[in-house]
C-alpha cells in the first residue's frame, strides 16, 4: 500500500510508568490470548534472576513475582519497590511489547502496519520496543525476539541499580510520596521555566556543591535532571532560591540515567545483550526508528543494541529530536501510543496543539476502539 494514499502512523512507546502492573493486569483480564505471552515472559525474568546472587544487593527484596501480582492486587509490592530499575526495567518493557502484540492479535496485519508507519520511537528505554516495532516480524518471530529483550533488560536494570551502588547511593523511594505534588527524592527530577543555557548555569554554579546533569528535554524550558538524591535536594533548594517560578517534581527513578552515573552500566550490559542471544543491525529496521541520541536514524547503526544502551546509559535527549517528524510536515496522520502511562501520550500532544496529528493511546479501552473502529478500515 502507498503511504501517500492512507494514514501514516508514527509509533511511540513511553519510558517509565508507574501504574505499569495496573496495564498488565487490565491487558492479561480483557485478553485470555495474552495470557500464555506474559506467563512466558515472567518465567524469563525469573530464569535469568536464578543467575545472580542478590545476598548482598537485595534487589529483589520482595520477588520477582509478576504473575501473582497480576492475579491478586491485594499482594502487589509497594509502588516504590516496582519503581525500582531492577523491577520497572524488565516489566515496563513486558507492559508495552504485551499492548503492541495484543493489538496484533486482535486483528491488525503487522506488514500492512509497519506497511503505513512512516518511523517510530521510544522515551528512553522505550526506543527498545520501538526497535522490534520497526523490525516488521510476523507475530511469533516477534514474541521470541521480544522474550529475548526481556532477558535483557532483567540485566539492564541490575546494571543499572549497580552503577548506583558504586557511587554509595542505595536509592529508596517512599512510596507514599510516589503521587504526591513534588514526588519522593530520587535520582530524576523534572524542572521547569529553565532553558539549556540558563539550566547549564545552575548547575555549573552548584558544581561545589554536588555533580547534577541535565538528562532529559521534555518541551523547551522543561528538563528532567539527574544525580544523587543528596544533591538534587540540594539542587532543587539551590535553584528555587534563584529561581522562584521554576517548577520542580522527583520522578520516581533509583538510577541517574542519561548521564556518566551510567558508566559502569555501559561497561556491562552490551555484554549481557550478547549473552542471551540479543544482536540487532541498523539493515534489520524496515522503517526508521529516531534514538535518545538526538533523533539519530537507527537504520545507520551495525550494532543497535550498544548504540541505544550508549544513548541511554550516557548520553542527554531531547524529545523534540525524536519526534522531529511529526513537527515538520511529514504525512502522518496518528500517533499510536502504546505506553506505560499517559505521560508520555500528553507530552506529545503539547508538541502538537496546532497540527491535525492525533494521538491514540491504545493501552486504554477508548483509545483502543478508536484506532479499530474509525482508523483501522481506512487501511484496510
Amino acid at each position: 500500500m502507498a503511504q501517500t494514499e492512507n494514514p501514516s502512523f508514527f509509533i511511540q512507546f513511553a519510558g517509565q510508568g508507574v501504574k505499569y502492573i495496573d496495564e498488565l493486569r487490565r491487558l492479561y483480564q480483557s485478553r485470555p490470548d495474552m495470557q500464555d505471552f506474559i506467563h512466558q515472559a515472567i518465567e524469563v525474568v525469573k530464569k535469568e534472576a536464578a543467575s545472580y546472587d542478590d545476598s548482598e544487593t537485595g534487589f529483589f527484596a520482595q520477588g520477582l513475582g509478576a504473575d501473582v501480582w497480576i492475579k491478586n492486587p491485594d499482594k502487589t509490592p509497594d509502588a516504590g519497590y516496582l519503581s525500582s530499575s531492577p523491577l520497572s526495567h524488565p516489566f515496563i518493557f513486558l507492559s508495552q511489547i504485551s499492548n503492541y502484540i495484543s493489538v496484533l492479535k486482535e486483528g491488525i496485519d503487522p506488514k500492512m502496519l509497519i506497511a503505513n508507519t512512516h518511523s517510530t520511537t521510544g522515551f528512553s528505554t522505550g526506543v527498545v520496543a520501538a526497535i522490534l516495532a520497526a523490525m516488521d516480524l510476523d507475530l511469533d518471530e516477534l514474541c521470541n525476539m521480544a522474550l529475548k529483550v526481556q532477558a535483557m533488560f532483567f540485566w539492564q536494570g541490575v546494571r543499572c541499580q549497580q552503577s548506583m551502588h558504586r557511587f554509595g547511593s542505595k536509592p529508596l523511594l517512599d512510596p507514599e510520596k510516589i503521587d504526591s505534588v513534588k514526588g519522593p527524592p530520587s535520582c530524576m527530577a523534572s524542572i521547569t521555566q529553565l532553558p539549556l543555557e540558563e539550566l547549564n548555569q545552575l548547575i555549573q554554579d552548584y558544581s561545589e556543591y554536588g555533580v547534577v546533569h541535565p538528562a532529559y528535554e521534555l518541551f523547551p524550558g522543561r528538563w528532567i535532571v539527574a544525580g544523587l538524591p543528596e544533591n538534587l535536594t540540594g539542587f532543587r533548594n539551590f535553584v528555587q532560591s534563584q529561581r522562584k517560578d521554576s517548577a520542580w517534581k522527583y520522578v520516581p527513578s533509583t538510577i541517574a540515567a542519561h548521564c556518566p552515573f551510567l558508566n559502569y552500566a555501559l561497561d556491562t550490559s552490551p555484554t549481557d545483550a550478547k549473552n542471551v542471544g540479543l544482536e540487532i543491525s541498523g539493515s534489520d529496521l524496515k522503517v526508521p526508528v529516531w534514538a535518545n541520541d538526538m533523533g539519530k536514524d537507527l537504520r545507520g547503526s551495525k550494532d543497535v543494541i550498544q548504540d541505544v544502551m550508549t544513548a541511554y546509559f550516557t548520553k542527554p535527549a531531547m524529545w523534540s529530536k525524536q519526534i522531529d517528524p511529526l513537527l515538520n510536515g511529514n504525512k502522518v496522520s496518528y500517533v499510536l501510543d502504546f505506553g506505560p502511562g499517559p505521560g508520555v501520550a500528553s507530552l506529545t500532544e503539547n508538541y502538537l496543539r496546532e497540527s491535525d496529528i492525533i494521538v491514540i493511546r491504545c493501552t486504554v479501552p477508548l483509545g483502543r476502539k478508536r484506532l479499530f473502529k474509525e482508523v483501522m478500515p481506512l487501511i484496510s
